[in-house]
C-alpha cells in the first residue's frame, strides 16, 4: 500500500507596478481564483519554486521574493482531490506585463489586494490575501 505523505509546496502573491496582485483561476481548484504555486522539487529551494513556479504558470519572472508564513491545508474541499498540503507562503513583484498562462489556469486577472478579497477566492487564498494585506500596511 502506498504510503500517503502530506504536499510540500509553495505559493506566491506576485504584485505589479501599480500595486495589483495576480490571481488565476484553476479547475484544479473548482474554477475559484487562487494564486501561482506548486510543489517543491526534490534539492530544490522554496524561493526557488516560487520564481519556477510563477515563470512555469503566468509566464513572469519575478523579484524580491519575500517569504511570508507557512500554512497547512489539510484535505480542502476546493481542491480536485484528496490532499494534504503544507505552503510556503510568499510575495514577490514583477516589472513584466504580458501573462501567459500555462494548461494549469484558465484565467487571470489583477486586482488590488482589497479588491481581490471580493473574488470568489478558496479559503486558503482568502486567508493568504488577508495576511499579505496586514504585512503591507
Amino acid at each position: 500500500m502506498e504510503k500517503l505523505t502530506p504536499r510540500v509546496c509553495v505559493g506566491v502573491i506576485i504584485s505589479n507596478p501599480k500595486g495589483e496582485i495576480l490571481l488565476i483561476r484553476s479547475h484544479k481548484w473548482k474554477n475559484q481564483w487562487v494564486v501561482p504555486g506548486g510543489g517543491i522539487e526534490w534539492g530544490e529551494k522554496a524561493e526557488d519554486t516560487a520564481k519556477r513556479e510563477a515563470l512555469e504558470e503566468t509566464g513572469l519572472a519575478i523579484t524580491e521574493v519575500t517569504f511570508l508564513q507557512v500554512e497547512e491545508c489539510i484535505f480542502p474541499n476546493s481542491f480536485q482531490k484528496e490532499q494534504h498540503f503544507i505552503f510556503f507562503d510568499y510575495y514577490a513583484k514583477t516589472s513584466d506585463t504580458k501573462v501567459t498562462l500555462n494548461e494549469e489556469a484558465q484565467e487571470f486577472r489583477w486586482a488590488l489586494p482589497e479588491d481581490a478579497l471580493k473574488m470568489d477566492l478558496n479559503k486558503s487564498t482568502k486567508g493568504f490575501v488577508e495576511k499579505f494585506l496586514a504585512k503591507k500596511h
